[in-house]
């Protein structure tokens, strides 16, 4: 059981979860601005397997500084470990690639909206596969997620759609099935007593060899991989972008370890508004009041889908 302290710092945690990783999206956007890389199609996906592989060498030097050596070799003996890999494909490879193209199509604001939906999306896979039960609320929540994801499309469509922005709409929902099919699997994973920061090593390292697969056998080559690292600004963004990135799953794994998933969830889908906050202190990105307002009601909609009954009226107790 953790005391009231240990509470409040992992829920600070969760929180920080959702800040960097809206901060990680806006510093996505800007790299996938560079006109070089814009006008090729599949550069979101090498700017994935780079953003992961980057990643995945802080962590390599986070573990490094955190334990000794041979806690990190005895990583690749644990055979629960392959359940984190599993998960890693669905929100690497899968999840970060979709979001990645969105982001291309239809930006950053849009793109944050859609993807919250995975915690409700996460709640439904595990309430089909097992058979976790949903409440009341619940569905009230999900309907809500729906609801305002449907009116955000509507909107949208209502505006002059550059090219792409039906198919971004598309990109974004996979990613957010992607994302929330890793919940489940990687919740049970650290079920079997596997730590979170070892989590997140074994997700980056399995998710950069899935792309490097990917993209081995299906692109055959590594497409403005060159003019990245040639470029200084560039490359600093991106290593800026990777490790504004690895710092939130560090807390989120870290939220999901102690507050367990729900809790961390709720917390980390708060990034949708981050990101339209940052998008507009970095990019210059107008606030719609109107995308604010759906934005809003996604994550209202995906929290009370993940949140538990008993958690409110604890809350509701506390309050009075």
């Amino acid at each position: 059981m953790l005391n009231e302290y240990q509470k409040l710092w992992a829920n600070f945690h969760g929180l920080l979860s959702g800040i960097f990783w809206g901060l990680s999206g806006v510093l996505l956007a800007l790299v996938l601005k560079d006109n070089t890389l814009a006008s090729c199609f599949i550069i979101p996906i090498i700017i994935a397997f780079l953003n992961d592989s980057i990643s995945l060498v802080y962590m390599i030097f986070y573990l490094l500084y955190k334990k000794n050596q041979k806690a990190i070799l005895s990583i690749f003996k644990e055979k629960n470990n392959l359940i984190i890999s599993i998960a890693a494909i669905f929100g690497g490879p899968m999840g970060m690639s979709f979001y990645i193209l969105a982001i291309k199509n239809i930006g950053i604001g849009y793109t944050a909206t859609i993807s919250a939906l995975y915690p409700a999306i996460g709640t439904l896979i595990s309430f089909c596969l097992l058979k976790d039960r949903i409440h009341k609320i619940g569905l009230l929540g999900l309907l809500l997620a729906i609801v305002c994801t449907m009116a955000l499309g509507y909107s949208a469509s209502t505006q002059v759609i550059s090219g792409g922005r039906e198919i971004g709409f598309l990109f974004a929902f996979l990613c957010a099935l992607g994302w929330g099919a890793e919940v489940v699997i990687s919740s049970y994973g650290m079920n079997k007593n596997i730590p979170s920061d070892i989590a997140y090593f074994i997700r980056q390292l399995s998710s950069s060899l899935g792309y490097f697969i990917l993209i081995i056998v299906f692109i055959h080559s590594f497409p403005g991989v060159i003019h990245i690292f040639s470029d200084i600004k560039l490359s600093t963004l991106l290593f800026t972008t990777s490790l504004a990135a690895t710092a939130s799953y560090l807390f989120y794994y870290r939220a999901i370890e102690k507050l367990r998933p729900i809790r961390a969830m709720a917390l980390n889908i708060t990034y949708s508004i981050w990101a339209i906050f940052f998008s507009y202190l970095i990019i210059g990105e107008p606030i719609s009041v109107n995308l604010l307002f759906i934005c809003s009601g996604v994550s209202l909609g995906s929290f009370l889908t993940v949140v538990n009954p008993r958690d409110l009226k604890k809350l509701r107790l506390s309050l009075k």
